[in-house]
């Protein structure tokens, strides 16, 4: 008697990597279910879903669309088959609308699962109704090899539109037993979703709690090619300010690249994504360049989109260029390198046309008669430049036109100095955040005139290299630490000044509870609050947690996973308690500093990127060098300027 042939088997508990660890967030979740109504022909959806709250056990998301529905038959045959390959019938069209189908691998009905544990379904076809709910822990428990029961439910009310007229095709799909706990903000919901969706509104429309869904939008200080085109375009340019053209291969792309006057906060805002078929292929990104001199100036700026309808054809895994989460491009297939060569260049191209339109802005914007005479003789490449630093120092809360004119009378002055006009030169290509601490030092301290103030920034030096010592030789976090952060704040950052240390959260419903050492107890970390330097408006707020550098044996103090979301627990607690009690709460952002992290405390910041609130992971030797690097720039200037020539008692603070 032969052996039995070996099988391969599927268990339940696949649903896990196929829904949801695939579908990890409310927004890929609903998204999927925006699609599968595109899919359905649906000329309207209406999501609802709680906003603004922690999610409980009651809780619930709703969606709902017109389109046409499901029989029993149909629910069994394509619904409840997974794997099932939607665009093999019909050429890739929907039943009815003709459109280009979203669906692909079968599977997107797994995304519920990354957000909640019970999907109901209720869907109506030519008033036939048939009603079932899919249970997350039922099916991970599945046997190898056998079929999983869906139990058939009853008891559902019919389906309304909004306008609360019954509808006889459609589906609604209620999801339970939420997995997320935390509060979703309903600003970050909209517009992360209306970078998913590029669908005409006059074809399909969605609703989110009343809220008509918008295509993806922003106030923007340029946007190309609508303002500019590249040397040699041969594109076009639509009344849109969408270009049009064609690759090397003959691939065509629309796309637009546009600047936020401000930096962008949000990551999942920043970049460009890619789009197909109406929908989101990539999620923003910077199409993997490499950060050269310039193209590092304006990256938090950065927003556009790319339609490639080409990328998403095909039926079988090997055409597929999307990967399985449906957000995110095959980067590595050589069809896709096209695309990603042409973004490359094209962004290269803008971020360096956007510093050549800022620095013409703002050398328009100084010219007034008297600076006007005092830049005359300089080049006009110069008189950019000039331009660029008075756009810097108006963005310091305290600048008013008439300091910014005094001061830049002060720096066209200091021209004269070559060792001056060398270090401007310098600073020039260092990343915009170098460069508003570096002007923002220089203004403070008047420091274009640097000889008399030789003493100011000698003692501020040596306080960071006491500082730098202090961490290398084991400091703990009380007394040494703590009491150099909170005298002399300008240590994390000029541009701040103390608000609070030994924060007590008890009132914001946080406890903090600091770690200690457990064989020296001595204390390994500390909390402060940071706002802008006075007189400047309370409009932004940093908590920072200080981590001891190194151990007194020389080893690197590791924080562990427990302290980052401790960490992240203590910043969502301040900007909740801010955001309840203003009006116009100020913006809240985290900083830790730690010269190390362990493997899971790793896992654990990089989940943590896409947070409503700003994180930043930095080590004490990268804030220390980058201290150091803006005032060991104007010792040196005061060196080649003579040397310190008065020193008065005022002058030598640090």
């Amino acid at each position: 008697m032969g052996e039995q042939p070996l099988k391969l088997k599927f268990i339940g508990a696949l649903i896990e990597q196929l829904g949801a660890q695939l579908y990890p967030s409310a927004t890929a979740t609903v998204a999927e279910l925006i699609s599968n109504a595109w899919d359905a022909d649906a000329q309207n959806v209406w999501v609802r879903i709680p906003f603004g709250q922690s999610w409980s056990t009651g809780g619930t998301i709703e969606v709902l669309d017109d389109g046409h529905g499901m029989t029993r038959e149909q629910a069994q045959s394509q619904y409840l088959i997974v794997g099932r390959k939607r665009r093999l019938q019909d050429e890739g069209k929907t039943q009815g609308g003709g459109r280009s189908v979203h669906g692909r691998k079968g599977i997107g009905k797994l995304a519920a699962f990354g957000t909640a544990e019970i999907l109901d379904c209720y869907t109506v076809r030519q008033g036939q109704a048939v009603s079932f709910r899919l249970d997350y822990d039922e099916i991970r428990k599945a046997d190898p090899g056998t079929d999983c029961e869906v139990k058939e439910t009853t008891g559902q009310e019919p389906l309304y539109s909004a306008d609360s007229s019954l509808l006889s095709n459609g589906t609604r799909i209620r999801l339970s037993r939420l997995r997320l706990k935390r509060a979703i903000s309903e600003d970050q919901f909209m517009k992360s979703m209306s970078r998913r969706f590029a669908i005409d509104q006059t074809v399909m429309r969605v609703f989110i709690n009343g809220k008509q869904l918008q295509r993806f939008d922003m106030d923007l200080e340029f946007r190309f090619p609508k303002d500019g085109q590249p040397a040699g375009y041969l594109g076009q340019v639509g009344v849109d300010g969408w270009g049009t053209e064609d690759l090397p291969s003959g691939k065509e792309v629309r796309w637009w690249i546009g600047f936020t006057p401000k930096p962008l906060e949000a990551e999942y805002l920043r970049g460009i994504s890619i789009l197909g078929r109406g929908k989101l292929l990539q999620r923003p990104f910077m199409f993997e360049r490499t950060q050269g001199v310039r193209g590092q100036l304006g990256q938090e700026y950065v927003v556009g989109e790319v339609v490639a309808d080409w990328l998403d054809t095909g039926t079988d895994v090997e055409d597929d260029l999307i990967q399985t989460n449906r957000d995110q491009l095959q980067l590595e297939d050589d069809r896709v390198q096209e695309v990603l060569r042409w973004g490359r260049r094209r962004l290269d191209w803008a971020l360096s046309q956007r510093q050549d339109k800022r620095q013409e802005k703002a050398a328009k914007s100084i010219q007034t008669p008297d600076l006007t005479e005092l830049i005359k003789d300089f080049t006009k490449t110069e008189q950019r430049h000039i331009g660029d630093i008075a756009i810097r120092v108006a963005k310091i809360g305290d600048s008013d036109p008439a300091d910014v004119h005094d001061f830049m009378v002060e720096v066209v002055n200091g021209l004269n100095d070559k060792a001056v006009r060398e270090l401007m030169e310098r600073v020039r290509y260092e990343d915009e955040g170098f460069q508003s601490n570096f002007w923002g030092l220089v203004r403070e301290f008047s420091l274009i005139d640097a000889r008399k103030n030789y003493s100011i920034i000698q003692a501020r030096l040596e306080t960071i290299e006491r500082l730098d010592a202090a961490i290398k030789a084991g400091a703990t976090e009380v007394p040494e630490i703590h009491d150099t952060i909170k005298k002399f704040p300008w240590l994390l950052d000029p541009r701040w000044s103390l608000l609070g240390d030994e924060i007590d959260l008890d009132t914001l419903t946080e406890r903090y509870e600091p770690t200690i050492d457990p064989v020296t107890s001595d204390r390994l970390d500390f909390l402060f609050i940071l706002q802008p330097k006075h007189p400047a408006p309370l409009d932004e707020l940093l908590i920072v947690e200080t981590k001891r550098g190194y151990k007194r044996d020389g080893s690197v103090h590791h924080a562990s996973d427990a302290e980052v979301n401790k960490f992240h627990a203590y910043v969502l607690a301040v900007e909740r308690e801010y955001s309840s009690n203003n009006s116009t709460p100020p913006s809240v952002s985290g900083l830790m500093i730690a010269n190390g992290y362990t493997q899971r405390a790793n896992l654990i910041k990089e989940s943590l990127q896409g947070v409503r609130v700003k994180l930043e992971f930095r080590t004490w030797g990268s804030v220390i060098e980058n201290t150091k690097r803006l005032h060991t720039g104007w010792l040196e200037v005061t060196r080649s300027s003579g040397g310190p020539i008065v020193r008065r008692e005022d002058e030598t603070r640090t």
